[in-house]
C-alpha cells in the first residue's frame, strides 16, 4: 500500500484500489490489472485522485473522464465502488481496464522524448482539422498550430487536398483516433511541430512557417 494525497492505494486480488475517496465522491475506485506492471495502473489511479481532489466533481454511473489522449469511464460494481473501463480502440464501446490508455500515453510520450520534447496531449473534447483522404487511410502531413483550448491545433492533410481551404473539415479528435490509430502516437507533439508520413515512413520536424 502507498499513500498519495492522503488517499490509500492498494493492490488487492488483481485490482488497484483506492481507500479514502469515499469522502469526496461517496465511492472508492478500482482498476483491473491487465498486461502492464502495477505501477502503470497506480499512475492512472493517481491521475483520478488528482482530478477528484482538485475538482471535487459529482461522479455518476457511466460517466466518462479523459485520461490524457484516451477516454475512461466509471462503472458501478457489485461492491458499490467504481470500476474503470476504457474506450475500445475502434470506438465500438468500452472494456474493463485501462491497458489501451496506458499504451497510448506511453507511445505518445516516447515519440516526444525521442525528439527531446515535452508531450502536449490532445483530448477527446477537442477538434482536429482534416482534409479528404484522412479517414481513407492515406499518407498524412500533420502540422500543429497554437490554438484555443477547444482545438488540438492539428491540421491533417493528404494528397487529396485541393488547396481550397473551404474543403477542410473540423471534426472531433476521437473520430480521427478511431479511424486512424496509426497516427495517434504522433498527436502529442507540441505546437510548432509536424510529421510527414510517406509509405509507412514518418519524419518529424519543427515547422519552419
Amino acid at each position: 500500500m502507498i499513500t498519495y494525497r492522503d488517499i490509500e492505494i492498494s493492490l488487492i486480488n488483481g485490482f488497484i484500489e483506492t481507500g479514502g475517496l469515499y469522502s469526496f465522491i461517496t465511492k472508492e475506485i478500482r482498476v483491473t490489472i491487465g498486461k502492464n506492471q502495477p505501477e502503470n495502473y497506480i499512475e492512472v489511479i493517481k491521475y483520478i485522485i488528482d482530478y477528484v481532489v482538485d475538482s471535487k466533481p459529482v461522479i455518476s454511473e457511466n460517466q466518462n473522464i479523459g485520461y490524457y489522449s484516451w477516454l475512461l469511464q466509471f462503472r458501478l460494481n457489485e461492491d458499490n465502488c467504481y470500476d474503470l473501463y476504457e474506450a475500445n480502440s475502434d470506438g465500438s464501446g468500452f472494456n474493463q481496464g485501462c491497458d489501451t490508455a496506458i499504451s497510448v500515453v506511453r507511445e505518445q510520450g516516447e515519440i516526444c522524448w525521442q525528439q527531446n520534447l515535452i508531450p502536449l496531449f490532445p483530448n477527446f473534447n477537442q477538434s482536429v482539422v482534416i482534409s479528404d483522404g484522412v479517414y481513407e487511410g492515406k499518407d498524412i502531413e500533420g502540422i500543429r498550430y497554437d490554438s484555443p483550448q477547444d482545438e488540438t491545433g492539428w491540421y491533417l492533410i493528404t494528397d487529396d487536398y485541393n488547396d481550397d481551404i473551404k474543403s477542410l473539415k473540423m471534426v472531433h479528435f476521437y473520430h480521427v483516433v478511431f479511424a486512424r490509430p496509426d497516427i495517434l502516437k504522433y498527436l502529442a507533439l507540441p505546437f510548432g511541430y509536424r510529421f510527414l508520413m510517406h509509405h509507412d515512413n514518418v519524419k518529424i520536424c519543427k515547422d519552419d512557417v
